[in-house]
């Protein structure tokens, strides 16, 4: 499950991340398209981190829900506390470096139904890739059915488009989602060293609670597939956003530009 959760956390960021460097190299303006879909993107991305902190009890010192750091180019932040002795924490930094992607995964799928025919892949590298492309065609496929269907689901695709675009965790939430998930690592293995030392004093489980045990384990691997599922839907939507409100305004402003004289002389 370890390397579920590492999938979910990096695959994602690191495919935006290559790709916005990719766009972000064409015009200096298109940042400010960029920056606008922030108006909507960048409080639900925000917000999720806050609710995790609620959730579990991590002090929030500071929180801001849009604000342009054209040094850091960061458009919100949420500064807060944790206890590396807490297991509590443990789990709520492990979250951190994934809410955006919860919060984003079910807001997408309140707009666009981009589960259809779900299936967890085979086992094996090149089944993996083909489900990564499988998914993504899928999200693109439900995109195309919404743009069809008139203007309020195309309104509704531009805004499932905006907050996939800032659902993506930020090496920030990476880092985080790291940290916490070395703090369970380390709770795991202590509680493994106590189940040991039960064990060789002559305690054991019963049965039905070893099934349940496994049970849990299943359940939390399937949310972990159906979350991985969502994520490289919402890479593939944000992919998509990119090309629209980055990539085309971008060239537009470059023409633009040119024939004023900025780029040359015609």
């Amino acid at each position: 499950m370890i390397e579920l959760f590492l999938a979910l956390l990096l695959i994602p960021a690191l495919t935006i991340s290559c790709w916005d460097r990719l766009m972000h190299r064409l015009s200096a303006n298109a940042r400010r398209v960029y920056r606008l879909t922030g108006l909507i993107g960048v409080p639900i991305h925000e917000l999720s981190h806050a609710a995790v902190c609620v959730l579990f009890g991590m002090r929030i010192k500071q929180i801001s829900f849009y604000q342009f750091n054209s040094e850091t180019s960061t458009m919100g932040f949420v500064r807060y506390r944790f206890s590396p002795l807490s297991l509590r924490h443990a789990f709520g930094l492990t979250l951190q470096g994934i809410a955006p992607l919860v919060a984003g995964i079910l807001i997408v799928t309140f707009l666009i139904d981009a589960y259809s025919g779900f299936a967890r892949p085979a086992s094996g590298a090149l089944p993996l890739v083909l489900w990564l492309a499988d998914v993504s065609g899928n999200a693109l496929s439900a995109a195309y059915d919404m743009a069809s269907q008139g203007p309020k689901s195309l309104l509704l695709l531009v805004l499932a488009v905006i907050v996939s675009m800032h659902a993506i965790p930020s090496m920030a939430d990476i880092i985080s989602g790291l940290r916490g998930l070395i703090m369970l690592i380390i709770f795991l293995a202590l509680a493994a060293l106590g189940v040991e030392l039960f064990w060789s004093y002559g305690g054991r489980f019963d049965k039905q609670s070893a099934a349940l045990l496994g049970q849990v384990i299943q359940y939390i691997e399937s949310a972990l597939w159906y979350a991985l599922y969502g994520a490289v839907s919402m890479a593939t939507l944000s992919i998509l956003g990119g090309i629209l409100f980055i990539l085309v305004p971008g060239i537009v402003l470059y023409l633009v530009d040119f024939i004023r004289g900025a780029r040359g002389e015609i």
